[in-house]
């Protein structure tokens, strides 16, 4: 399980400092600023093309490698070139900005997963302690939705509940947004709250067509190809690295990546969303996870590109529909039934095409 430290070998370099004066977000949400000393949890060692632990195909965590699965050095294919251009062409790129972490290559961590098939265009992988799921955008589409409270308000494309004709999956959104709590802003329906958007924040940008990518964004205003954004802290995976202060210590991991409900610990259950160099979609959920351990097994999902979304408790929300029921692919996880009968706050859903 990952609810246990073990001295898993580090993909940091140095801690960054992450942008100041941001506040909690109750139990779920980030503060940022330089990390104090003390309170440092296990030994950050830099990369050196191996890694001390390793883990197994459902994501749980051992100090060894299994038979089979041994660490392999990360070099991931060139990620496929993007078919949308996020921001308006000439629009300022003016504005707040993120100060975004370091990315270092970092081995493979227990080799890659092994997929099995769900509906058309879903697959999945993993068990009770660590899952993913995997969505071709050729056979699905993605649509955001706003909550009634995050981001609130009325108007929103959709309103907060999804349809269920043609309903294959979904998941719930980031941290909450008040007090800059996801260091960005919430985009649909050509409106924009809690911002404007931020540059180099990560985000999820949804295009009308139905696809979606996971990007830094890049700054500006979005394009007329994008119907949504929705933008949570900085990139976990970018160009296939790791951010380098993902195994700081404590104070640093939740100063950057969340506050888990044990501040003395920074395990939690904590959910990702990234995508593969072949642009598959790749949701990931793992219980009891530090930041690198969530980062590590998004990793093995496939994904290039990834950030993290909502962590502790049961705010990780994520199922699977068929035949008009709901089904969660692990018991820690929240009800996925609010995004059908309607949800206080922002989440995604997948449909067939």
């Amino acid at each position: 399980m990952f609810g246990k430290r073990l001295g898993i070998v580090s993909a940091s370099l140095a801690v960054v400092a992450a942008v100041a004066g941001c506040s909690s977000s109750e139990g779920s949400g980030s503060v940022t600023g330089t990390a104090p000393a003390g309170k440092k949890f296990g030994t950050a060692a830099p990369t050196s093309g191996t890694s001390s632990a390793s883990s197994n195909a459902s994501g749980s965590s051992s100090g060894t490698a299994p038979s089979g699965a041994a660490s392999s050095a990360a070099t991931p294919p060139a990620a496929k070139p993007p078919a949308h251009v996020p921001v308006a062409p000439g629009s300022s790129s003016s504005g707040p900005s993120t100060q975004v972490p370091g990315y270092v290559a970092a081995d493979l961590v227990g080799g890659l997963l092994t997929w099995r098939p769900g509906a058309a265009g879903v697959e999945l992988t993993g068990d009770d302690s660590a899952f993913a799921a995997r969505f071709d955008p050729s056979a699905v589409r993605f649509v955001l939705h706003a909550g009634t409270q995050v981001p609130g308000g009325a108007g929103w494309p959709g309103g907060n509940t999804a349809d269920t004709s043609g309903l294959l999956a979904g998941w719930n959104g980031g941290f909450l947004m008040a007090n800059n709590a996801s260091w960005g802003g919430f985009y649909l329906g050509g409106r924009t709250t809690y911002g404007p958007l931020r540059t180099g924040t990560a985000s999820e940008v949804f295009y009308k067509d139905g696809s979606m990518d996971v990007l830094a964004w890049p700054g500006g205003l979005p394009s007329t190809d994008v119907a949504g954004v929705r933008q949570n802290l900085a990139l976990l995976i970018n160009d296939g690295k790791l951010a380098t202060d993902l195994n700081g210590g404590t104070d640093a991991d939740e100063h950057t990546w969340g506050f888990t409900n044990n501040s003395a610990d920074v395990h939690g259950n904590r959910s990702g969303i990234g995508v593969t160099a072949d642009g598959k979609m790749v949701y990931a959920a793992v219980h009891g996870a530090s930041p690198l351990q969530l980062a590590q097994y998004l990793q093995r999902a496939g994904a290039v590109r990834a950030m993290e979304l909502d962590i502790n408790f049961t705010r990780p929300i994520f199922g699977t529909y068929a035949g008009g029921h709901w089904t969660k692919p692990a018991p820690w996880l929240g009800p996925a039934e609010r995004f059908t009968s309607g949800n206080e706050r922002d989440f995604v859903v997948v449909y067939a095409r």
